[in-house]
């Protein structure tokens, strides 16, 4: 990319203090950014059809790598939450990212969402906890009530964040800060959850630090109604919602009857009428002012109007292409203020390219890496990171009268082999006037910012390192003592 545009150039200005208190002009920047680079950014597809299939054909295998363990976690209410735990493997103490699954989705099947798990924890200096949305087979097998939404979800946002910061759970010591990030309707949680931070924070400091939540539901209501109302594509979601809650009728007898292609609207009007409250609401949690916990279903997850002068940020990446969740009934909202919000913490940004949030697809995956990791550390105050490095000087014979001001590196990174300590990075080296030169360079994996404990690599380890340095080994040709050196460095946690 061009200087102008460099995902480094980028990342300072989000981490700038006098920006990191506003999470307008956070978000109005990361909008110029699109808008002033968006030659630059919108590197790939965008077809409607390549844009769902590369996001759903990724591959990845999250529940045989060894960084990550399933985990269940118990809220009161016996409600019982499966998750994935990603730890680095040292015990520093990280921010630590909660993840709320999309609709449907658990941590034994979640396609959409692969790509985040692997900027979030792969790429990024953060720990992370990747949550099954309520919506999920595997929520209905494991709890007795059956529910979906942001009250429920936004209320036990709360208090797993809660349980990673109490110092009685050995994993607060790893955890430096908390921070929530929701997909589709995970999001619907994540924006609630951020109304509930400002009543349950500790005094000393904001229990959740940032919200970011891509291309969220807003208004749960429209939504599902526009899921459910009719034509092809209700078909095809009351096909796949059939398929993926199977079970759901022993939870739900009323649906052991239903009118064809009625199958996820039926089961939607029984969780209204059914509805008892927030299945993991407890006196400890409080809600906003005059709100009150109770079986109004719909009522509860319209929660805006309780929504008022909220600190801690909330940055909502939204597409304009949408049928899952149609940006007019949602984030535009927000966006064009038709929903009354009293509060200045929200922005949106609306992006061109991607359909509903496939924005790994059209745009450059780097500097999309770039951004979410940028976003959180600004909102990271107490976690510092330190700069290594390693130099090689260029002088011999085979380098003489090569180098000039405008000498530039470009590299690729090679998998490690499974019983190696180090990793090769193979160089391109071309000067101003195009001459080109190839040299590789071995860089020791016990300098980076992972703790490898096993004798001998993983597949899904080997292709880690191979990301991690892809978005953060950074190369170039300097000046030294009349000659010129190679100079690479990459940050890790202190």
């Amino acid at each position: 990319m061009s200087a102008s545009c460099s995902p480094d150039t980028w990342q300072e200005r989000m981490r700038d203090p006098r920006l990191a208190g506003s999470s307008q002009l956070q978000g109005a920047l990361v909008q110029k950014y699109f808008q002033d680079c968006r030659s630059e950014l919108e590197t790939g597809e965008n077809g409607y059809f390549a844009n769902l299939m590369s996001m759903m054909t990724m591959k990845y295998a999250p529940q045989t790598h060894p960084f990550l363990r399933r985990v269940v976690v118990n809220l009161p209410g016996n409600v019982k939450l499966k998750g994935l735990l990603g730890l680095k493997g040292d015990l520093k103490r990280r921010p630590l990212v909660i993840v709320r699954l999309g609709i449907f989705s658990n941590v034994e099947d979640f396609k959409p969402e692969r790509a985040w798990l692997m900027m979030l924890f792969e790429q990024s200096p953060f720990n992370i906890l990747m949550l099954e949305n309520m919506s999920s087979s595997d929520f209905v097998a494991n709890n007795n009530q059956f529910s979906f939404g942001g009250y429920d979800e936004g209320i036990q946002n709360v208090l797993v964040a809660r349980l990673l910061t109490d110092s009685v759970e050995p994993i607060s010591q790893l955890v430096d800060s908390v921070h929530v990030f929701g997909i589709s309707l995970g999001g619907h949680g994540v924006l609630f959850s951020s109304l509930l931070n400002k009543y349950n924070s500790p005094k000393h400091g904001a229990l959740i630090n940032s919200f970011t939540a891509l291309c969220p539901v807003v208004d749960l209501k429209k939504t599902m109604v526009a899921l459910t109302e009719g034509g092809v594509k209700s078909a095809f979601v009351d096909l796949w919602s059939r398929q993926r809650l199977t079970g759901l009728d022993k939870k739900l007898p009323a649906l052991v009857t239903y009118d064809s292609f009625a199958f996820l609207s039926k089961a939607i009007s029984e969780i209204a009428r059914t509805y008892h409250g927030g299945l993991s609401y407890i006196s400890s949690v409080r809600l906003p002012p005059e709100m009150k916990d109770s079986s109004d279903f719909w009522g509860l997850n319209d929660f805006w109007k309780y929504y008022k002068q909220v600190d801690q940020p909330v940055l909502i990446y939204a597409t304009e292409q949408d049928p899952a969740v149609p940006f007019n009934l949602n984030s535009e909202l927000l966006q064009n203020k038709e929903l009354k919000v009293d509060s200045k913490n929200i922005r949106v940004v609306e992006l061109p390219q991607g359909v509903h949030c496939t924005l790994p697809v059209p745009y450059d995956w780097h500097a999309l890496a770039t951004l979410f990791q940028s976003y959180i550390l600004s909102h990271s105050p107490g976690f510092k990171m330190t700069e290594r490095s390693l130099e090689v000087e260029l002088s011999d014979e085979e380098w003489a009268g090569f180098f000039d001001e405008g000498s530039r590196v470009k590299f690729e990174v090679q998998e490690p082999n499974k019983k190696s300590g180090f990793v090769t990075i193979e160089m391109e080296v071309e000067n101003a006037k195009g001459n080109e030169k190839t040299m590789n360079l071995s860089l020791p994996l016990s300098q980076f910012d992972f703790r490898f404990l096993n004798p001998e690599l993983s597949a899904s380890e080997q292709e880690m390192i191979v990301r991690w340095l892809n978005q953060n080994l950074k190369l170039r040709i300097q000046p030294k003592n009349g000659k010129y050196a190679l100079k690479a460095t990459w940050s890790v946690a202190m």
